[in-house]
């Protein structure tokens, strides 16, 4: 493995406005979308502290308007980190952030962005189903560059840190969390009723004439999120 490669690959990352980074180590896994890129590396970037705060019983336009730029500055930043790879000799594919375009009768996509950043050690799995990061809590996204430069990946992520916590599994309006704590191997649809889920966010989406299926209840609720808020506040 490359550390060299990697500590500059992050540096890249960060200068480009990333909020955060992980590599991971994928060769094991079955049905990677691009044949013989082993290394996923996944791209961070934090919400508006300000604006997930205001999220509130739904959510607001602002949270709309930042879910679509945070959406647009990733795939700006990964595109970037595929140059930087390809610059450097390697293969590289971006992954961008999640969109409408899902297998309608799973609400699956063929590689979760989770799936990269479990194993790179960037979070764990809450009980929304969430990616909870000790920074930011969930409130933050994230791309996925797979590629096939000898990145050093970091310690995947087997157990979760919600503890005794249910305030996702409490605040969601459609009752799509069953409460359940994720470890390594927990399917998605142990932890939650995504269809539920799905649906709960199109009716807001609906309502407010969007065309992103968004919430942000759960992000905002959880304690992680609030330490995140907290952390950014003014004294």
């Amino acid at each position: 493995m490359n550390c060299d490669l990697t500590r500059r690959l992050g540096n890249k990352i960060l200068e480009e406005g990333g909020s955060g980074y992980g590599v991971s180590d994928l060769a094991d896994i079955q049905g990677l979308p691009f044949p013989g890129l082993f290394y996923g590396v996944t791209i961070m970037l934090a919400l508006s502290p300000e604006i997930v705060s205001g999220i509130g019983d739904g959510p607001t336009r602002d949270y709309h308007d930042e879910y679509v730029r945070v959406n647009g500055e990733l795939a700006r930043i990964g595109s970037e980190t595929v140059r930087f790879l390809e610059g450097a000799g390697f293969r590289a594919v971006l992954l961008g952030p999640t969109t409408e375009k899902f297998d309608e009768s799973t609400l699956s996509v063929p590689f979760p962005h989770k799936t990269a950043a479990v194993r790179a050690g960037v979070g764990w799995i809450g009980r929304s189903d969430l990616l909870v990061s000790e920074e930011f809590g969930p409130a933050f996204r994230m791309c996925t560059v797979l590629t096939d430069a000898p990145l050093a990946p970091g310690n995947p992520s087997t157990e979760s840190r919600c503890g005794p916590c249910r305030a996702c599994v409490e605040a969601c309006p459609a009752k799509a969390p069953t409460g359940r704590e994720w470890s390594a191997g927990t399917h998605r649809d142990e932890l939650v009723d995504i269809f539920a889920c799905y649906r709960q966010t199109r009716h807001f989406s609906r309502e407010m004439g969007w065309s992103h299926s968004i919430c942000g209840i759960c992000i905002q609720a959880c304690p992680w999120t609030k330490k995140y808020i907290s952390s950014r506040s003014c004294p």
